[in-house]
């Protein structure tokens, strides 16, 4: 693999000695200032037809979620994707995910519901994961009103959102619905607890530095890393989930989880699809604005999840 020319310039002109480590920042100050981060490196916001803010009911209070409405799309329910932030489960928001909700209903033709789940450390495992689900039977629940069709709610997320997306699948599964025709998951962290070749390669200088951090704050001292639905590779059993769509990158930490998730999935007899985009790092649907070859992840997940919605 060769890391791609432009973030090989990238990464040369850094000073990683004058950028402050999340580790040393307060919640507050490093959800701003990735905020800021994202927003300067994010696409230009691709067209939709409406963006409108919802309700839902959450187990900890009202959960904020964000509906986006492709243009031209005609009469009829739409299909939907349910979108979890990425983030460490630390930061992010609808705000940092803007530009991948809009390419993802202007090049799916579909409705999105990114959805505004509450961040640890101030709210650890599973409080992420109990608003996701929440959220997503809200959708599931209240379709017809938001236009969607039911018969075709998928969801999905990138880094942590992936990973509470895998969750969300596996409770749907053993909670009988709602139903889920399909699953998004970009670069997605699936183990928890492990440890891998590619975390051992890439766990510095490719700016997912921080992981054990980030796992930290979700999981909590007393949590556990290897509970199944913090962990999904670690689950027994993979089998009648919905079909797969698994991106990874190849100077991602992450890889590995993500390849092994995709590869239990097939095993379990789950219609999966895995990409690699070998030039790349973790995070890189988010850098749009400043990485051309960056768009070619947001397009093949549009393809997937258009695809999807076709079957």
């Amino acid at each position: 693999m060769k890391l791609d020319p432009a973030l090989a310039e990238i990464f040369a002109a850094l000073d990683p000695s004058a950028e402050t480590p999340v580790e040393e920042m307060t919640p507050e100050d490093a959800r701003a200032e990735w905020k800021e981060e994202m927003a300067a490196v994010a696409g230009k916001p691709l067209p939709v037809k409406s963006v409108s803010t919802h309700e839902a009911p959450g187990p900890a209070g009202p959960l904020a979620v964000r509906l986006y409405e492709p243009e031209g799309a005609g009469t009829g329910p739409l299909p939907i994707l349910v979108y979890y932030h990425g983030g460490g489960w630390i930061r992010g928001d609808l705000d940092t995910h803007d530009d991948v909700c809009r390419y993802l209903c202007h090049h799916a033709g579909c409705l999105v519901a990114s959805v505004d789940y509450r961040l640890a450390p101030e709210h650890r495992f599973p409080a992420a994961l109990e608003d996701c689900d929440a959220a997503t039977r809200w959708v599931a629940e209240h379709a017809a009103q938001l236009g969607a069709d039911p018969a075709r709610l998928a969801i999905g997320g990138d880094s942590a959102g992936g990973n509470i997306a895998c969750g969300v699948t596996l409770n749907a599964r053993e909670r009988g619905g709602p139903a889920i025709c399909f699953q998004l998951l970009i670069y997605p962290a699936t183990d928890l607890a492990g440890e891998t070749e590619s975390k051992r390669l890439y766990s510095s200088g490719y700016l997912l530095n921080s992981m054990p951090f980030y796992v930290a704050s979700y999981v909590g001292p007393e949590g556990d890393a290897a509970d199944p639905l913090a962990s999904p590779l670690l689950a027994p059993d993979l089998s009648n989930l919905p079909p797969a769509f698994v991106l990874t990158a190849g100077f991602d930490p992450l890889r590995d989880e993500g390849e092994a998730y995709a590869r239990r999935l097939e095993a379990a007899g789950v219609p999966t699809e895995y990409r690699c985009h070998e030039s790349m790092i973790h995070g890189f649907v988010s850098i749009t604005g400043l990485i051309e070859s960056a768009e070619a992840g947001l397009a093949d997940s549009a393809a997937a999840l258009k695809a999807a919605f076709a079957r």
